[in-house]
């Protein structure tokens, strides 16, 4: 049978051939190839025009074991052989997890990344170097339900676009990003961000935004000319990760735990922003979370939505620094890094006042949605408290070892022992108090001792630190064992 444009067939039941999209609204015979390659004839349940688009298995329908006819929500090119094929014999038929393996590697890729403050991301795009923003991943890794055991590799705290061979790490010749702040903020001062998320890549999950007060680790992300190794890029992520600016620091936010996290896993935890249900009938996953219009943001795939939250900046002090955004996907082996350069400072805060619907939008200044922290006097100790998941037996101890006398001096007969009081099976929660001169700056490990006294070290890298100097006279370290 030839292509017919617009030509519907009724459902499998009825023994008449399903449909098969090609570019725009093409159908064709069930014997033909479709965009994955493989025959409609052997696919299960009954045309769904609902348009999630990317390929022609819906995904969201793959995680209930009913596969669906997915239209593309704009015209794709041609990717589909026009010709009829031999009916393949039943033993030939796939697999659902071979199936989803086989779209899986046809599908776009494309998702999200930090748009207020401006990222360097959204910055390369502006200047017409990136030509797919919020295609800065990092895969293969585990990005669920443990949100901070993957290592990032080559794509640090900052991002990576292997599409275009962007290392958002590094500052970018010309001035393009990367030179100077493009928001100042003031210590403890509640602030809009906002990330776009693609209406193709729409993964669910959560995320996090983050800030290291490591400063002269940072400084390595801000040297034009220097590429950080990827030693130096884990440093910081672990840096920027003990750093996370908490959900709940925001009076009046709220805080939920993600729908499609159970608790005692690792994802149970509030302190990140979640995204709805990936499979929610209404306001799904991330996309669901402002409900606002398709193209409310920009992507280069299919149209972004935007995804708005408020943090609360930490009573730090920098002249020049580093916001970084974590999304970790639910649904794919996916995490999206980005990072925008921020200062922090005493005095008015200004934000960088953008549209974010188009890449080519003029850039301007203006005051940014905040709430000003009073004056007050720098703390000259501060009280840190690190909270660490870390799952153990009867028996067993975990302590901190660091490179501080407080910390024992990577002496584990010397570091102190953290507390098991709040431990449960679903909050595996050990924790430790000590009071630190502000500005320490310092390197750590947590370890866990059996009842024989054999001792297990964390991986590598080392974690670091550096007590704030601010007005704060306590903050918490949240971690996970790796």
């Amino acid at each position: 049978m030839p292509l017919t444009r617009r030509h519907y067939y009724p459902s499998p039941q009825s023994g008449v051939a399903p449909p098969v999209w090609g570019p725009g609204l093409w159908r064709t015979s069930p014997v033909s190839l479709t965009r994955c390659g493989v025959p409609r004839k052997y696919f299960g349940g009954s045309p769904n025009l609902h348009g999630r688009g990317g390929c022609d298995v819906d995904f969201d329908s793959i995680r209930t074991s009913k596969l669906y006819i997915s239209r593309p929500s704009r015209p794709l090119r041609p990717r589909c052989v026009r010709k009829h094929h031999a009916p393949q014999p039943a033993t030939m038929k796939l697999s659902l997890a071979a199936l989803a393996a086989l779209c899986a590697a046809v599908r776009v890729h494309g998702h999200g990344y930090l748009t207020i403050p401006s990222s360097r991301t959204r910055l390369g795009s502006e200047s017409g170097v990136d030509t797919c923003p919020e295609c800065t991943i990092l895969e293969p890794v585990s990005s669920w339900p443990n949100l901070t055991v993957a290592p990032v590799g080559r794509s640090g705290p900052c991002g990576y676009n292997a599409r275009v061979s962007v290392d958002y790490n590094t500052p970018a010749g010309n001035s393009k990003w990367g030179v100077t702040p493009v928001a100042t903020y003031a210590p403890g001062q509640v602030v809009d961000v906002q990330w776009c998320v693609d209406h193709n890549g729409d993964h669910g999950g959560m995320f996090s935004y983050r800030i290291c007060q490591d400063q002269a680790l940072v400084d390595k992300f801000m040297t034009p000319g220097y590429i950080p190794t990827d030693a130096e890029k884990q440093a910081a992520e672990d840096c920027f990760t003990a750093g996370t600016l908490p959900c709940t620091d925001v009076t009046g936010q709220t805080c939920g735990y993600n729908p499609d996290c159970s608790p005692g896993q690792a994802c149970w935890r509030n302190d990140w922003f979640t995204c709805n249900a990936f499979q929610a009938d209404s306001r799904r996953a991330c996309e669901g979370v402002d409900n606002a219009a398709l193209g409310s943001c920009f992507t280069t795939i299919a149209g972004g939505y935007t995804v708005t939250k408020r943090i609360r900046i930490p009573n730090y002090s920098s002249a020049h620094t580093l916001l970084s955004f974590k999304w970790n996907s639910f649904q794919t082996g996916q995490i999206y890094l980005s990072c925008a350069d921020i200062a922090i400072s005493g005095g008015s805060p200004t934000t960088l006042s953008t549209s974010t619907k188009s890449a080519t939008t003029a850039t301007g200044t203006g005051t940014g949605t905040s709430t000003s922290a009073a004056a007050c006097t720098p703390a000259a100790t501060v009280a840190v408290t690190f909270n660490e998941l870390v799952t153990t037996s009867y028996g067993q101890t975990v302590k901190i070892a660091g490179s501080i006398a407080q910390l024992g001096s990577w002496n584990t007969a010397n570091a102190p022992a953290l507390s098991a009081a709040a431990y449960t099976a679903a909050s595996p929660l050990w924790s430790y108090t000590v009071s630190l001169p502000a500005g320490t700056t310092f390197q750590y490990k947590f370890v866990n001792v059996a009842t024989s006294g054999a001792v297990t070290w964390e991986s590598d890298p080392n974690r670091s630190f550096t007590v704030p100097t601010g007005c704060d006279t306590k903050v918490t370290v949240s971690s996970s064992w790796r």
